[in-house]
């Protein structure tokens, strides 16, 4: 837990100064793409979503969706309506129905906002039904900005008018995409012997009991085995949640800090004292995870 928490603090005072370069991935980058944030409305140069290849760029995890969302909870609780004031606009506009949770697994914590999009605007990204997961410190609080971990799914939003109240994010939808994308991406991979690190994983928020103020999440713990010039570089665990199989995690970690495998692909982040990637070894898209965690030990 200390050697967690001086990482943690360390990627933070890194993250302080310019952002690095944002890199993750995602199960259909037609759909949701990652990358540095650069929208008109929603910029700021750090981790990023762009939906279906739009022309307005990514837009600002944490200054957009995440800010958007917490302001609108902080006023009005959870589970209501988001509007354009709340992000700083001046005209009148319901803009979609937000929740937030929080989230742990062993000495790892989380939190995650929801977004249920209800109208379009020119300018706005088409947010559809995203769910947003952060890697937070040993308070609860989602990383800094700089040092910021995230993973989530992403619907397009539902044909015709969406009601004002509903816990449908589309996750049924066959567009269903999945990702993951940090700020402080590890470019270098240090050594890494019988590193444990907690995670949680997403999949299908808001279908049947799996609500977005309370989600069914995936827990596990993945183990890290890296030698420079090794010959077994691996990342290996299962991931679980009440009411579905257990799925297997294996990879192999490479020298510039990502792992791929077994239909996993993802990346460490601030020194590896974080990690988040993508399962989509389910072969559909209703079946894809997206996981994240922190380092326990």
């Amino acid at each position: 837990m200390k050697k967690r928490m001086i990482a943690l603090t360390a990627a933070a005072l890194l993250g302080s100064g310019a952002a690095m370069a944002a890199s993750g991935g995602s199960s259909n980058t037609a759909n949701v793409a990652v990358g540095n944030s650069n929208h008109i409305m929603f910029g700021g140069g750090n981790s990023g979503l762009k939906f279906e290849n739009s022309s307005l760029g990514f837009i600002d995890i944490a200054g957009g969706p995440v800010n958007g969302s917490n302001i609108a909870i902080d006023a009005r609780g959870n589970g209501t309506i988001m509007t354009a004031a709340d992000l700083g606009l001046l005209f009148p506009l319901n803009i979609a129905q937000v929740w937030r949770a929080s989230a742990s697994n062993g000495t790892a914590k989380f939190m995650i906002n929801s977004v249920r999009q209800i109208n379009t605007f020119a300018l706005a990204p088409q947010f559809g039904g995203l769910v947003i997961g952060q890697v937070a410190d040993s308070a609860g609080k989602p990383l800094a900005v700089g040092s910021g971990v995230y993973f989530g799914e992403w619907a397009p939003r539902a044909a015709g008018t969406p009601p004002s109240d509903s816990t449908n994010l589309n996750m049924s939808s066959g567009s269903r995409t999945v990702w993951y994308v940090g700020d402080n991406p590890v470019t270098a991979t240090p050594n890494l012997s019988n590193v444990t690190y907690n995670v949680i994983g997403i999949r299908q928020t808001g279908e049947g009991a799996n609500l977005p103020a309370t989600p069914n999440l995936y827990n596990g713990v993945l183990t890290a085995n890296y030698v420079a010039g090794g010959s077994s570089n691996t990342l290996a665990g299962n991931l679980s949640r009440t009411g579905d199989t257990t799925v297997a995690i294996n990879a192999t970690i490479n020298s510039t800090g990502q792992f791929t495998g077994d239909g996993v692909q993802g990346r460490f982040y601030n020194n590896a004292a974080a990690l988040a990637g993508i399962y989509t070894g389910g072969g559909t898209a209703a079946t894809n995870i997206a996981f994240g965690g922190s380092r326990s030990n």
